[in-house]
């Protein structure tokens, strides 16, 4: 009887065992999505998530109040995984108070961000999750991105891959992550009641990421590109102009909470400048590798590049080009391109590809 006993009670502690490694080792993530008349895109997001060669997720995916199909596709969905969740707005709520919604229902150990009209890699939260949990100190993980769509091109976004180098690039005007890649450490967000701010509707990451910083939080990026970010260019000119003053006002005020008695230098150059020949505060070799990087070789400075929208043989195609260098780099592809001749920005771009003997010719949108 006593070693009929033992014997249970040495499986239960091994099953026990067993469940506790298991979940240690495979935390939950909480994966959020915002939708809105998305029928046609959504279920390309939901499958590449769904696809995840990481499973211990819960899919949360906040339906504000669409008037299409997107309902009943999620509700298809739902039917088949269980760890799909759906949150049905009655009427439209917004960005910033479904987003606070989404993680307020999270119960992950890790939170990861995908927008409804993009596309994660199947590895994706299985090589932040690792790396998150080898790595104890950093808040916000996010990945490299290409565009979504394109032929020919990775955006060269200036994210920032050293959490150090992070802050000093949020300082200066530059974006450390891309936001819907990013995969956010649950109790440091909770623990410091980092949430939204209702009042910055347009640029609620710049924000959020400002609080992060505020509160020690280390914040970086995956070198590898694991999501595909698709651009759109159906906001008038009006709102990238307002989300421009924005992001420059968050900029500003965490730039004189550094340095309250300076002025503003009006660029990033000039900013880095600054911050190089005034530091107290960072690793001064970092900050010097960090200005001889972008403010003494033009090629690689990810400022002097600018994101243009092209007709390409019918199609819409987000091409980078430089300003200063009239270089172009395809880091996708490997590819090297030279811009030959610019007209007005409301016309044409001619770009001499690499290994092709005539230069193409893209117009403008």
């Amino acid at each position: 009887m006593k070693t009929k006993i033992f014997a249970i009670f040495f499986l239960l502690i091994s099953i026990i065992s067993t469940v506790y490694f298991y979940i240690k080792s495979n935390p939950l993530v909480s994966v959020i999505m915002l939708t809105y008349n998305r029928q046609d895109m959504l279920p390309v997001a939901l499958n590449s998530i769904l696809n995840q060669t990481y499973k211990n997720f819960e899919l949360i995916v906040i339906n504000d109040a669409s008037v299409d199909n997107t309902l009943q596709i999620l509700q298809q969905y739902a039917k088949k995984d269980k760890r799909i969740k759906i949150v049905n707005n009655a009427t439209n709520q917004g960005i910033l108070k479904n987003r606070n919604l989404g993680h307020s229902l999270a119960k992950g150990d890790y939170i990861a961000w995908q927008d409804d009209d993009d596309i994660s890699e199947p590895t994706k939260l299985e090589e932040q999750v690792a790396f998150m949990q080898e790595h104890k100190d950093i808040a916000v993980l996010g990945t490299e991105i290409s565009l979504l769509g394109t032929k020919s091109m990775v955006y060269l976004w200036p994210t920032e891959t050293i959490p150090e180098r992070a802050e000093i690039a949020f300082l200066i005007g530059r974006l450390p992550v891309v936001f819907p890649t990013t995969m956010w450490r649950s109790d440091f967000f909770n623990k410091n009641n980092i949430k939204f701010n209702p009042d910055i509707s347009l640029s609620e990451d710049f924000a959020i990421y400002d609080q992060v910083f505020a509160h020690g939080g280390k914040i970086m990026t995956l070198h590898k590109t694991l999501y595909q970010y698709r651009v759109h260019r159906s906001n008038p000119r009006e709102y990238y102009v307002k989300m421009g003053i924005l992001q420059k006002k968050i900029w500003r005020d965490r730039w004189f909470k550094f340095f309250p008695n300076s002025q503003y230098p009006d660029s990033q150059c000039k900013r880095l400048k600054y911050v190089k020949e005034n530091n107290i505060i960072f690793n001064q070799k970092i900050v010097d590798d960090m200005y001889d990087k972008h403010c003494k070789t033009d090629i690689f400075n990810p400022t002097s590049y600018e994101l243009v929208f092209v007709d390409d043989d019918g199609e819409t195609q987000a091409v980078v080009v430089s300003k200063n260098t009239q270089d172009f780099y395809s880091h996708k592809f490997k590819k090297h391109g030279r811009v030959m001749s610019r007209k007005p920005f409301d016309s044409e771009v001619k770009i001499l590809w690499e290994k092709e003997d005539n230069a193409k010719v893209y117009h403008y949108l």
